[in-house]
Formats: structure tokens, C-alpha cells, sequence
């Protein structure tokens, strides 16, 4: 199947800690990802709106289906065992972007389990010295 490309702008998760600090401030307690503060339900919706669903890119921005995926590799890359909001996690989740995304695609015979979506990440130092061995890959769906 052939391929084409398209420059499309990409936003950031806004439950990524960058995102959560401009939205609601320095506080310490952050909302879980499925509990949306009242004061930002009306955001939230607006920017759901604009957001498009990306089946392919890369670089950018992840479109994720379950959630933050820097924080599915941020948890691994710690050994794991951290809950949402904990600093060390946060920390860790803020130093990984997309190098590319694919999503399931029936006309390309591409299924990734129940219509998921794979997700390889990198460190922009990894990135910068081409060394795509440190790009880790989740998979959500």
C-alpha cells in the first residue's frame, strides 16, 4: 500500500505534567487523568473538538487511546511500581516524544490486537545522535 505524507499540527496529552502545569498551576495534587476539574470541562471539550485522529505520523505529538503514552513507557523505563502524579514518574514522562505512530489500518492489512495503535518513543538526545535502539515501543488499544 502506498504511503503519502501531509504536514497536520499535533498537540500535547493535556494530562502530560507540561500540559497540567500551564492548565492548573504549581500544586502538588494533580486530578487522575479520567477526573476533569470543573474549572477546565469546558477546555477540555473545546480541545477534544479540535484534536483530529492521526492513523500514521511522525514525530509530533501522540494521539493516545488510553491515556498519556509517555507515562506507559515512563513506568517501564523506572522499573515500574509508580502511581500517577508522583514526581519521579512525571519527571520521567516528560522526557520521551513520539518518533512515530501507526494505527490499526484495515486497507493495509495492518491490525495491532483489538484495533490498536503502536507507539514508538524516544529521548530528543537519542534522537538528535540517530540512535534509534533507545526508542521503546507501547502498544494501546
Amino acid at each position: 500500500m502506498e504511503l503519502t505524507a501531509d504536514t497536520e499540527q499535533s498537540a500535547p496529552d493535556l494530562w502530560l505534567p507540561q500540559a497540567r502545569q500551564a492548565l492548573l498551576g504549581d500544586t502538588r495534587h494533580w486530578p487522575h487523568p479520567r477526573e476533569t476539574p470543573a474549572e477546565l470541562t469546558s477546555f477540555v471539550r473545546a480541545f477534544g473538538r479540535l484534536r483530529t485522529r492521526i492513523g500514521r505520523q511522525v514525530g509530533g505529538h501522540a494521539v493516545p487511546v488510553q491515556g498519556p503514552v509517555e507515562y506507559d513507557i515512563a513506568n517501564a523505563a523506572l522499573g515500574g511500581g509508580h502511581e500517577w502524579g508522583e514526581q519521579p514518574l512525571d519527571q520521567e514522562a516528560e522526557r520521551w516524544g513520539v518518533l512515530a505512530q501507526f494505527d490499526s489500518d484495515c486497507d493495509a492489512k495492518m491490525a495491532w490486537g483489538d484495533e490498536g495503535t503502536l507507539y514508538w518513543l524516544i529521548r530528543p538526545e537519542g534522537l538528535a545522535d540517530q540512535r534509534f535502539d533507545q526508542a521503546r515501543l507501547t502498544v494501546q488499544g
